[in-house]
């Protein structure tokens, strides 16, 4: 099992972020190489994404569920699933925070990844570099759709004055 984290600051409150990790419509399109999504209810969504790691190249059929650990303040995803012979396991664990003086949330997140199969033999340093950064893709993705929603409601917001 490999673990990353990090954190970054989102220029938005944390009731509009909270908002948006808790709508799969919204956070399940943060996947990278997206091909299809399926919402089942508020908490679960399934997903087809493509993958490639060196010369395997496919795509996984992915289960996502989100639960909410402290409501407004701290939430946990879960993906399962797998392709080609492979599979992965990921556990995502959120934790939001105010800053100071309305300078936006703090987005803190650690991820377990466990990748199994044909996938997992390609070798650790490769495997661990695609896992790390499409992760990262993941949180960075979400961070630009937050940043780019905040944008929205500010035309909006200036339309209807």
């Amino acid at each position: 099992m490999k673990t990353y984290s990090g954190d970054f600051t989102i220029p938005v409150s944390r009731d509009m972020v909270w908002n948006f990790l808790m709508d799969p419509h919204k956070v399940g399109p943060c996947l990278p190489d997206l091909l299809s999504m399926d919402v089942s209810d508020n908490h679960h969504f399934r997903a087809k994404v493509r993958v490639g790691v060196g010369p395997i190249r496919g795509a996984f059929d992915l289960a996502n569920s989100i639960t909410v650990e402290e409501e407004g303040k701290s939430a946990s995803m879960s993906v399962k699933g797998g392709g080609m012979g492979s599979g992965v396991d990921m556990n995502a664990n959120m934790l939001l925070e105010d800053l100071e003086e309305e300078q936006g949330t703090l987005l803190k997140w650690t991820c377990d990844v466990v990748v199994s199969g044909p996938i997992a033999t390609i070798g650790g340093r490769l495997i661990d570099g695609q896992a790390r950064k499409i992760t990262e893709q993941v949180f960075e993705n979400i961070r630009n759709a937050l940043v780019s929603l905040k944008s929205e409601v500010a035309v909006t917001n200036e339309e209807a004055e």
